[in-house]
């Protein structure tokens, strides 16, 4: 009996391959253990792949807040706050299986606009 590879990505959710700036929080039995920042690789409806600036220490829960790049009312930017479980941490990336998620908006948006644009050219 020979058996057969399953090739190709079974994922069930389409991956949607985005740069993002965020920030993590790494939360155990309701204690922070661990906070960083780092950028996106890819998310889907299922869940987010991330890469942190530093390491990341393993833990069950995973809470995001990705800087959206998007308008909302006269706000330059909106923060998607994703919550989850990791599924891993090593060498390819952070993975977390997503739970819940929402948009909120900013405290300063104004704040958050001026450190993306200052000193921005227009030719």
């Amino acid at each position: 009996m020979t058996r057969e590879k399953i090739q190709g990505d079974r994922r069930l959710q389409r991956r949607y391959p985005l740069e993002l700036d965020l920030e993590f929080r790494i939360v155990d039995n309701d204690k922070v253990v661990s906070t960083g920042t780092g950028k996106t690789g890819n998310i889907s409806s299922g869940g987010v792949l991330f890469y942190a600036t530093e390491g990341v220490p393993t833990g069950p829960h995973v809470e995001l807040a990705v800087r959206w790049p998007a308008v909302l009312g006269d706000a330059p930017f909106i923060e998607l706050r994703i919550f989850g479980r990791m599924v891993r941490s090593d060498s390819r990336g952070v993975a977390m299986r997503m739970s819940r998620y929402y948009f909120e908006k900013l405290d300063n948006p104004r704040g958050a606009f001026e450190e993306l644009f200052v000193g921005a050219v227009i030719q």
